[in-house]
């Protein structure tokens, strides 16, 4: 059984037991969290459309990805500038999806 779950304009894929990485939430480690499920499907992968089934999930802890770099260079005037990001995620263990 999974769940497409809503967080931050940004939908994920949701399983019992998996960890999923979403955008940073000001949650500490050991917190739960509870998200709205957008889609649920049961065990005989029927997809239904619920009104109110929520997916309960731990924080398991933050991390940052790897360094992304962006290089910008005008020709022939001698400008450059160099420019790097550290993307934020929060770490979500999911424990029921109800």
């Amino acid at each position: 059984m999974y769940a497409i779950i809503d967080v931050g304009g940004k939908q994920y894929k949701a399983e019992e037991g998996k960890t999923v990485k979403v955008d940073l939430l000001d949650k500490n480690a050991g917190d739960t969290v509870e998200f709205k499920a957008v889609l649920v499907s049961d065990a005989n992968s029927k997809l239904n459309v619920p009104s109110s089934a929520k997916v309960e999930g731990t924080v398991v802890g933050h991390f940052k990805t790897g360094k992304v770099d962006v290089f910008k260079k005008v020709p022939k005037k001698g400008y450059k500038k160099m420019i790097g990001h550290r993307q934020n995620y929060t770490e979500v263990k999911i424990v029921k999806i109800g």
